[in-house]
């Protein structure tokens, strides 16, 4: 008679038992690194993005000061002047005005990175232009609302998806001196040594993650 050896079905089941606990201690680790790998390429991609289409538009229809933006008046207006000048040097996938009513480009609520809800709803406030781009990010505009920072921009690295969140997903940049510049600088009004701290509005965490390549913030 033959004598076969095999697992037993209680050492199968603690086998898998195992192999569930490991997953379960290093998947969430290893989506956790791929978002913010993605989130940091994203970024670094917007901010090539948005530079090269001011830079073009700039050759083409002058300096951004000669656009007739009205200085110290955050207008709709203002925002649909910035529309008309970028769209053509932007690849645009979805382009939903200055009224997001049905939120194809932005949802309807952002948090700060501390967890606090961010009261301003960015798709129905008319004041922002917003648009999603062929890779994914999502982006809004508001001018005029400062004479040194003519344009302000956010980034929804992941446009309409989770988590939504000043910090995770939301970068800003500022149109300055004829560049664009991250929020977050050590000499701007939200520096990351402050905005940018896992108790903090997040709102300064486009220098930091531009600067070191990546978001340890989150972390500590």
């Amino acid at each position: 008679m033959k004598i076969f050896k095999a697992f037993t079905l209680a050492e199968i089941l603690i086998t898998i038992g195992i192999i569930g606990i490991v997953a379960a201690m290093t998947i969430p680790n290893l989506m956790a690194n791929y978002f913010e790998k993605r989130t940091v390429n994203q970024l670094k991609a917007a901010q090539s993005i948005i530079s090269r289409a001011i830079r073009l538009a700039g050759e083409e229809l002058g300096e951004v000061e000669s656009w007739g933006i009205q200085e110290n008046s955050w207008s709709s207006n203002n925002a649909q002047i910035v529309a008309n000048n970028l769209k053509p040097f932007l690849k645009i996938a979805t382009d939903c005005g200055l009224s997001d009513s049905q939120r194809k480009c932005i949802p309807q609520n952002y948090k700060r990175l501390n967890g606090q809800k961010h009261n301003i709803d960015y798709a129905t406030d008319t004041r922002y232009y917003k648009i999603t781009l062929n890779n994914g990010s999502a982006l809004w505009w508001k001018a005029g609302a400062e004479k040194i920072s003519l344009i302000t921009i956010w980034v929804d690295t992941n446009g309409n998806y989770p988590p939504n969140t000043y910090g995770k997903d939301l970068f800003v940049f500022s149109y300055e001196n004829g560049g664009i510049r991250p929020w977050g600088a050590p000499d701007g009004d939200s520096p990351a040594t402050v905005s940018c701290k896992k108790n903090s509005t997040g709102y300064g965490c486009a220098y930091s993650v531009l600067q070191t390549g990546k978001m340890d913030y989150l972390h500590k």
